[in-house]
């Protein structure tokens, strides 16, 4: 059982993993939103108008240089939920499915890591999709301009926009505003389990294998160098489900039935390389995010009095 010492251990880890990764996304908001905006783009895949630093000028020209900050306090909400669980509740479970294995499960395997990568992940990928739909929906690009004044309007907005078929009828209720709110919740949901798996545990794997060969010791360089590795390894894993994830939860007109409707459009449409469509901002995104989350979650580890992860 859990001690009273433990269990805040457990609070202060889960606080140091919302707080760097606060700070990792309001770093890399911009390369968020272009990104964003390149996976909602349908022209033939390699059109150059796509690439990450036309988008980014053309956004800065034509809305401003604090467009490139949209969706900032979603975000941050989202992180506060999202990554608080799926990175702060990581060893929380690696330490539950070790005790209940009875020591069938090594607590240096992969398997071990990937099981409590999983489990934090998918809950914390599906408590926070709401926030994760609304930043999608501020970031994206509205020619009339945004419909949203801000996170509040905007959740406001798609609950409504849920309800609202069914209330012409007298139907609608609560289960239809959040069934909007949940749009998108599958690929989101699979895309945190993917992207959380492959960051954490290669990010844990890496320190385990760099220190065990003596290659290099706990510090603030070898904090950066597994974070490097994980950066590459997520985006690489994540960024086809992140496409699909993005445009399901901007379809606010409805075009597809769901995942694998979304899927056969875009390789039909698009190619298979649409799946890729963002993938330098994405690892330019994840990769500095991966390294400003896990270099400040090791110091605030330290701050915080808890051993490193």
């Amino acid at each position: 059982m859990s001690t009273n010492g433990e269990n805040s251990q457990y609070v202060l880890k889960f606080a140091g993993a919302a707080i760097s990764n606060m700070a990792a996304s309001a770093a890399t908001n911009p390369l968020d939103i272009v990104k964003v905006r390149q996976q909602l783009r349908t022209q033939t895949p390699g059109a150059r108008t796509n690439a990450f630093w036309t988008v980014g000028v053309e956004m800065a020209r034509t809305e401003g240089v604090l467009s490139l900050m949209k969706g900032f306090s979603a975000s941050m909400l989202r992180e506060l939920v999202y990554s608080g669980m799926r990175l702060g509740s990581y060893e929380y479970f690696k330490d539950v499915l070790y005790e209940r294995s009875r020591g069938s499960l090594s607590r240096e395997g992969i398997g071990l890591k990937v099981a409590a990568a999983t489990i934090a992940s998918a809950l914390g990928s599906a408590i926070a999709n709401p926030t994760d739909l609304v930043k999608v929906r501020m970031q994206a690009y509205y020619p009339s301009g945004s419909p949203y004044r801000n996170m509040r309007h905007a959740f406001a907005m798609i609950w409504k926009e849920g309800v609202a078929p069914a209330a012409s009828t007298g139907l609608g209720s609560v289960s239809d505003g959040l069934r909007a709110l949940y749009r998108g919740s599958t690929p989101t949901t699979v895309r945190g389990i993917v992207l959380s798996v492959s960051q954490i545990c290669s990010y844990d794997q890496a320190k385990q294998v760099l220190k065990r060969r003596e290659l290099m010791q706990e510090g603030v360089g070898l904090h950066f160098v597994a974070s490097m590795f994980a950066g590459l390894v997520c985006s690489i894993t994540s960024n086809p489900v992140d496409v699909v994830k993005v445009r399901l939860m901007n379809d606010s007109g409805r075009e597809y039935q769901g995942v694998s409707d979304c899927v056969r459009n875009i390789m039909a449409k698009e190619g298979p390389l649409a799946f890729y469509k963002g993938f330098g901002m994405c690892w330019a995104r994840l990769g500095l995010h991966t390294v400003l989350t896990f270099v400040v979650f090791e110091r605030l580890r330290l701050l915080f009095g808890v051993g490193a992860l």
